[in-house]
């Protein structure tokens, strides 16, 4: 069987508390959508699988968003302990079927859809274990594994997070190199929203309150 980014299932990590934005990433309005939302139909329309959620903080205030969008939900119990505990929420008991997930946080919600199909294309074609975006020699999101390093992010020690599992397969690592800056633009703070939207979080609290 010839094969397909339909193997590739993204994994939308969003299970922090945004305590640095003060609001929920997830939630926040770009254009016409919503962090989340955007993502989704990102996704959508690059045709890759259906997306795994984590959530953690603020779960059932998100899920109350999705819409039309369909996911499958997964819930951390204790989003505290960090990035690579969602990423493990991810992973774990991913059917035989699916060869990939792609991780894509959810305060990364600006990439187009143009990058998310040549990442999954390059994947796809080019049989590497690893797959992710590169600007301007810096590496971003969203970034695509193979199953058969999925016990790196069950071993890795939680402090430590998954950044060392890029650097020991690089030679295993196919990269795309692209001109959009949303690859590595995370969007942690106020200030960071306003650079990316030209609104102040401030003015979207008081228009949801």
């Amino acid at each position: 069987m010839a094969r397909s980014v339909k193997s590739i299932v993204p994994v939308i990590l969003a299970a922090g508390n945004s305590e640095r934005m003060g609001y929920p990433k997830a939630l926040l309005p770009l254009g016409n959508e919503i962090f989340l939302t955007r993502i989704l139909r990102v996704l959508s329309e690059a045709d890759l699988a259906r997306p795994r959620l984590i959530l953690g903080h603020d779960a059932e205030l998100i899920t109350a968003h999705l819409g039309d969008f369909s996911v499958d939900i997964h819930v951390n119990p204790a989003p505290d302990r960090g990035q690579l505990s969602s990423i493990q929420l991810g992973v774990s008991g991913l059917p035989e079927e699916f060869e990939a997930v792609m991780i894509w946080p959810v305060d990364q919600p600006a990439i187009s859809v143009e990058i998310t199909r040549r990442l999954a294309k390059l994947f796809i074609t080019q049989g590497c274990r690893i797959a992710v975006p590169l600007h301007d020699n810096r590496r971003g999101h969203p970034a695509i594994f193979h199953r058969t390093l999925f016990h790196e992010f069950m071993e890795a020690p939680m402090e430590k997070g998954a950044k060392g599992i890029i650097s020991r397969y690089e030679s295993e690592t196919c990269f795309l190199r692209t001109d959009e800056t949303s690859v590595f633009a995370d969007i942690d703070t106020p200030s960071d929203y306003q650079k990316l939207t030209g609104r102040s979080i401030w003015s979207v609290i008081s228009d949801r309150y």
